[in-house]
């Protein structure tokens, strides 16, 4: 869990982690520099809490690396503080990752909520969700892999590294891709947990995400031998609609449209 001035949701985040049917977890709490009330509510909790602070705050990305370096578990999983964990989650996840050795990231279906905990909708209702070898869909698609429902084997990072801190909103993308270009995925079709959209995440600078995001495809196509000409052609449309969506964005912000347009982007 990583934290800056999240105290209005967190008790509830962290409840939801001490409720997991599934009990052999830590939580490694990263608090970044947080000014309110946050590490005194993370520090009310038992030694399954493993509270840390840094000096300064730093960009996402980096924070997540910080904890990831002291984790002591097989597994990593990520909450942000106003997100919800379903009970089952940790259970059901485990499951598939002990029956499956060549599976290295687990995801699943998650309820989008709004700032009062009521339910808009699911995420795979507009999203199609993809197991196995997926690299080409999350290539070429979009990414389909919401970061508060993934559960990563731990080893897998000593293979394809971190999160890259030079990304500050694409920076799950990045990692999934690399993560799928070489192993295997899997996901619980049943939403195991809730991301809460409210005035502090909506906007969350949806340009630099996707000027991120084409960063990335550039990336893929540059190392193109690991494409096919038929990705490489996908990926090409798909940075066309990016483009789309990124001038429909601008749009939207400096016309002063109605929230309810972002949904075409």
């Amino acid at each position: 869990m990583n934290c800056f001035n999240c105290s209005k949701y967190l008790q509830e985040a962290i409840d939801s982690v001490y409720a997991q049917t599934y009990a052999d977890w830590e939580i490694i709490f990263w608090d970044n520099a947080s000014t309110d009330n946050s590490a005194e509510i993370a520090k009310s909790y038992d030694k399954k809490l493993r509270y840390f602070r840094g000096e300064k705050n730093i960009p996402l990305g980096n924070a997540r690396n910080l904890a990831i370096e002291m984790v002591r578990g097989e597994y990593v999983a990520f909450l942000d503080c106003d997100d919800i964990w379903m009970p089952q989650k940790l259970e059901k996840q485990v499951k598939l990752f002990e029956t499956q050795s060549d599976v290295m990231l687990v995801y699943s279906d998650s309820y989008l909520i709004d700032s009062e905990g009521n339910t808009i909708r699911t995420a795979f209702e507009t999203e199609e969700p993809y197991k196995g070898q997926v690299f080409d869909e999350l290539l070429c698609r979009y990414n389909f892999i919401p970061l508060l429902t993934a559960m990563i084997r731990k080893e897998v990072f000593d293979k394809v590294g971190l999160f890259n801190p030079a990304y500050k909103m694409a920076e799950e993308y990045d990692l999934f891709l690399r993560i799928a270009h070489l192993f295997s995925i899997d996901y619980v079709e049943s939403p195991m947990a809730k991301y809460r959209i409210h005035d502090g995440n909506f906007s969350r600078n949806l340009d630099i995400g996707i000027k991120e995001e084409l960063e990335i495809l550039n990336k893929w196509i540059r190392e193109s031998s690991a494409l096919t000409k038929e990705d490489v052609k996908k990926v090409k449309i798909k940075k066309v609609k990016r483009y789309a969506a990124l001038y429909l964005y601008y749009f939207v912000k400096y016309t002063h449209l109605p929230k309810r347009f972002a949904k075409f982007y």
